[in-house]
């Protein structure tokens, strides 16, 4: 299978609130230096394979010339079945447009977080709904039929009434393609060290029960904890993570993974800048994956999809066996409605992915999986 290509791009207007990522306020002349460094990167790598996916993240990768991006694609053999951007909206122009459309940007994806203006206020984001409606309606007009709209659920001091709006805004505009996430206060970021205000889990599950049950009526599927889409749009490029196949990643903080063995660049741009100018590839980091630790990104990442996890490819690719202790604790979950089993696949159920974290672990119990 063909591997995927992330292309991290860390420039913000702004670090929004709640923000934990690499990213950078930094000028604009700083972004062609930057881009010059990651087209040097990608030539240091002799990465010559035709990827079947190219991702484009951030930090926000729209607030660049779309020249740049272009100059990034062609830096790749060509042939990509699917090419996406993070696109944050108010940061388009038709240039933009025009440009990502004859590069082969096919899939666009907008970082709405809220249909109401006032929690994207309180967030720290810079643009407000009908930025999002514009934006959405500009890149229809140019041909764009792949978009997906990512949300925050449990914004502080967010309200149910507001959440249930925001559902029906995509009821309306019906986009390819809707990523929910879970508020997650980081320590690192600017609400982690004094915001008290963010909603308890029982909001959480219920905002997450709401858009569940809303965009399975709309026609979505479910295809992932945070995902949903439309038939034929699950996001190829993600699925190559939470499937295991390899990826390789350029820029600032990004990573690739053989797999068997993972990596990653450094997080400073100095540094970044300093090991490139020397000719050196910017690598901070490596590990060659042990058993235990693909027996448990095989459960991690088997269990986000929806899908689920076949426990017997699992055995045979790690030569493990299940004691029947396992099956036992399987079948408490089952009861307590958090996973389905049949035999071969364990799944879990919606209210499960709620608690996929601590679901995870249960599975996991007892160490006597590695035999």
């Amino acid at each position: 299978m063909k591997p995927g290509v992330y292309v991290h791009i860390p420039f913000c207007e702004q670090r929004c609130y709640y923000c934990a990522f690499t990213v950078a306020v930094a000028p604009q002349r700083a972004y062609e230096p930057y881009v010059r460094r990651l087209l040097h990167e990608i030539e240091l790598s002799e990465f010559r394979q035709e990827p079947e996916t190219i991702f484009f993240g951030g930090g926000t990768p729209s607030i660049i010339n779309g020249e740049l991006i272009e100059n990034i694609i062609a830096a790749f053999p060509r042939g990509a079945a699917e090419i996406s951007i993070e696109v944050n909206p108010g940061t388009l122009d038709d240039e933009k447009i025009e440009r990502y459309s004859s590069a082969g940007v096919n899939r666009i994806s907008l970082g709405a977080q809220s249909f109401h203006d006032e929690d994207l206020k309180n967030a720290g984001r810079l643009h407000n709904a009908v930025d999002v409606l514009h934006d959405i309606d500009r890149l229809r007009q140019r041909g764009f039929r792949n978009i997906s709209i990512d949300l925050i659920a449990g914004l502080p001091n967010q309200r149910r009434e507001v959440w249930n709006k925001n559902l029906d805004y995509i009821e309306r505009l019906l986009p390819e393609h809707i990523s929910i996430y879970m508020l997650d206060v980081e320590e690192r970021s600017a609400w982690g060290q004094h915001r008290n205000d963010v909603p308890g889990d029982d909001v959480f599950a219920t905002f997450y029960m709401d858009a569940a049950e809303r965009l399975a009526k709309a026609g979505y599927i479910h295809y992932e904890i945070s995902n949903w889409a439309r038939p034929g749009f699950e996001c190829r490029h993600n699925l190559k993570y939470w499937t295991g196949v390899p990826y390789r990643g350029f820029g600032v903080s990004a990573h690739s993974f053989s797999g068997s063995h993972r990596y990653w660049n450094t997080t400073s741009l100095a540094e970044y800048a300093r090991m490139l100018d020397a000719g050196k590839l910017p690598i901070s980091g490596q590990e060659q994956l042990t058993r235990e630790m693909r027996l448990e990104e095989a459960f991690l990442i088997g269990l986000r999809r929806t899908s689920g996890l076949d426990i017997w490819t699992v055995a045979a690719d790690l030569e493990i066996e299940y004691p029947q202790g396992w099956f036992e604790r399987v079948c408490e979950l089952e009861d307590a409605g958090w996973v389905q089993f049949d035999g071969k696949y364990v799944r879990l159920t919606t209210a499960g992915c709620l608690l996929a974290n601590g679901v995870t672990e249960e599975l996991l119990w007892p160490n006597l999986l590695l035999t």
